[in-house]
């Protein structure tokens, strides 16, 4: 019987962060993991409904033996075994954001058929966005032959939550392919994805017409955008506006989240200087994507290099927790929360 890899939750950034890489890994190697302390720090410590989902879904697709796998509990034991091809309707109940329930199982999904129709939040506070799993992330694994998509069906915002999103992926050739982002290229275009619903289509429309003059002030470029407005939906209440910024070479992205009694021209002014602050540092992975990199960079083979706008806390605690898994080592040339340059030799996972 293996022994279980221990793991405390309360180091780094804490839980869900924890969480996700550890399971994820622990399902992809066949190897038991104990993580304690879940959430601690925390004012409503353990596991929240999408964390719980998320494990309950893993334990699925593994067949996995679990213990402590509850509402705000703070210790999970995880035994996983084979994985298999899943078919699966997946409810988080909550506004429980769908991209970090979805960050969870990637790593799983390199080697199996999976489809997943989730219900949750599509845009809610810390955490990536759909419309970033499409145009930033998956791009970018889809050049290390992983191939993964996700189709927005409705979207949801804190506090109903009622967004659906429809997840498949294929299995990858493995080994996974290293890559390299050391440079952006020239800028090209700037896209604008402005949702609202159960709103005045107006706020949608004054999210991107704000965020349009403020970035083609500062910049040279073309200017897509896609403005939706939901008004006759009542599941759910709320708006967004992400935007990327699409070079030759790469494609960085930010978001902003409407609230009440925010306006409208705030949210887009708040999105347009989240981008430029993550243009300022000229690196080709913007901050949000570059912790969700690591785990395809360490199971690749061969060297993979990526140049982060900044290197954060949640990249050093990915990091720690993928060395305790895998035998690699990475190595950072920066400063925590500075412009950094990441790499790691593959272990060639196949």
């Amino acid at each position: 019987m293996q022994e279980f890899i221990e793991l405390d939750c309360s180091e780094g950034t804490g839980g869900g962060q924890i969480i996700r890489t550890a399971l994820a890994l622990s399902v992809l190697l066949e190897k038991p993991v104990h993580l304690s302390n879940i959430r601690a720090g925390r004012e409503s410590p353990g596991l929240k409904p999408q964390h719980l989902t998320a494990v309950k879904a893993l334990a699925t697709i593994s067949n996995a033996e679990t213990k402590g796998d509850f509402l705000q509990s703070t210790e999970i034991f995880f035994s996983p075994k084979k994985t298999s091809p899943q078919n699966l309707n997946i409810n988080i109940g909550t506004a429980g954001a769908i991209s970090l329930l979805l960050q969870q199982l990637l790593p799983v999904s390199l080697k199996e058929h999976i489809e997943l129709h989730i219900a949750g939040g599509t845009s809610v506070a810390f955490a990536p966005s759909i419309f970033f799993l499409q145009k930033d992330l998956f791009p970018k694994l889809r050049l290390m032959n992983a191939k993964f998509s996700a189709e927005i069906l409705a979207h949801g915002f804190f506090p109903k939550g009622n967004g659906r999103v429809f997840f498949k992926s294929e299995p990858s050739k493995l080994p996974l392919k290293p890559i390299v982002f050391l440079e952006t290229g020239n800028l090209n275009h700037f896209e604008c994805f402005s949702v609202s619903s159960a709103l005045p289509s107006e706020v949608s429309t004054a999210q991107a017409k704000t965020a349009k003059r403020i970035l083609l002030e500062k910049f040279e470029a073309d200017w897509i955008e896609k403005i939706e407005s939901k008004q006759e939906r009542k599941d759910t209440i709320g708006s967004s506006i992400d935007l990327f910024a699409c070079f030759e070479k790469t494609v960085l992205g930010a978001n902003a989240l409407g609230e009440k009694g925010k306006p409208a021209l705030e949210v887009g002014k708040e999105a347009a200087e989240k981008l430029i602050e993550e243009l300022s540092a000229n690196s080709p992975i913007d901050s949000h994507c570059a912790d969700q990199l690591l785990v395809f960079m360490a199971l690749a083979k061969g060297k993979s290099e990526i140049a982060v706008s900044k290197f954060t806390e949640h990249c050093r605690t990915n990091i720690s927790i993928i060395e305790k898994f895998l035998e690699c080592k990475f190595a950072v040339e920066g400063e925590l929360n500075m412009p950094a340059k990441i790499s790691v030799e593959g272990i060639g996972f196949k």
